[in-house]
């Protein structure tokens, strides 16, 4: 089922969400063409945005719809994770139109809680509603399905207590792997907040977390794009914090399963004179 007709590139983009750079040298409306140009440049067949904001009333705020707008070769899917559907922040899914066809009786958005179809549910520690996009994409050439579909996923975990972060990460790969199918390769992309060898990550590789006895292990072990390819090579980060970094260290992720190899993996360092299109890098992948 994997025999793509041809490499599938995935692009994972943490974009800033707008309302809390409102005012500053990063307000939105002066790095939207930036963004939308990363992202067009690329020709990547999926791009799974984190930190978009919907807001179809302030055109100085509203990510999704810019992006939407601004990229007619893409189809977007998504939605706020708050309870306004039309207002918030999300995570929305871009595909290429002309290569793939979003399900539409099988795709939705699932809340990393104890009540994944309640909308705007949350743990008791998180500091926001988190949500995952997900849909099944059949691959069409000539105008027709050519009988290959590849789950694609895309979310944003939460960023102040390890063990609530662990607990979203067991959700989101329970929840996918009810909805994987034999042999079918299943894509996650997202901002985990989480290091490479921090129980949350350890988890969605399916390792065994001997500190976490009460955590059973993944039951759809994925991984690492960026690994499959630099197998060797020091950790690098991906939030610079406007070319001001915090941490050494990734946490963004294309996270992956099945019958699939990595050929490239790389993190955009582009900037312009000094500007950077958001505060993280983004992150992509090319499988075979």
């Amino acid at each position: 089922m994997s025999n793509f007709t041809s490499p599938v590139k995935i692009l994972s983009f943490n974009i800033r969400v707008a309302i809390c750079e409102r005012g500053t040298s990063h307000h939105w409306p002066l790095r939207r063409d930036f963004c939308r140009d990363v992202i067009a440049q690329g020709g990547y067949d999926f791009i799974g945005v984190q930190e978009a904001w919907f807001s179809p009333d302030d055109p100085d705020t509203d990510q999704a719809g810019d992006l939407a707008r601004g990229l007619p070769a893409y189809g977007m899917f998504g939605t706020s994770r708050d309870p306004d559907t039309a207002n918030g922040e999300g995570g929305p899914i871009f595909y290429r139109r002309d290569r793939w066809e979003l399900d539409a009786n099988d795709n939705g958005h699932l809340w990393l809680s104890d009540t994944p179809t309640v909308r705007a549910s949350r743990l008791e520690d998180a500091t926001h509603s988190r949500v995952m996009a997900w849909g099944r994409f059949h691959e069409i050439e000539g105008g027709k399905r050519t009988g290959r579909t590849i789950l694609f996923s895309n979310t944003h975990l939460d960023y102040l207590f390890e063990h609530t972060i662990l607990l979203q990460a067991t959700i989101c790969n329970r929840l996918l792997a009810e909805r994987s199918r034999p042999g079918e390769p299943v894509m996650l992309t997202g901002d985990f907040n989480s290091y490479e060898r921090s129980w949350p990550i350890r988890h969605m590789l399916g390792e065994t977390l001997p500190t976490a006895p009460a955590i059973p292990p993944a039951p759809l072990p994925l991984r690492d794009a960026w690994r499959e390819v630099h197998s060797n090579e020091p950790d690098v980060r991906t939030f610079h914090g406007w070319g001001r970094p915090t941490e050494d260290r990734r946490i963004d992720y294309i996270l992956f399963n099945g019958d699939l190899r990595v050929v490239d993996a790389q993190i955009d360092r582009t900037q312009r004179d000094g500007v950077f299109p958001s505060d993280h890098y983004p992150l992509s992948a090319t499988f075979v």
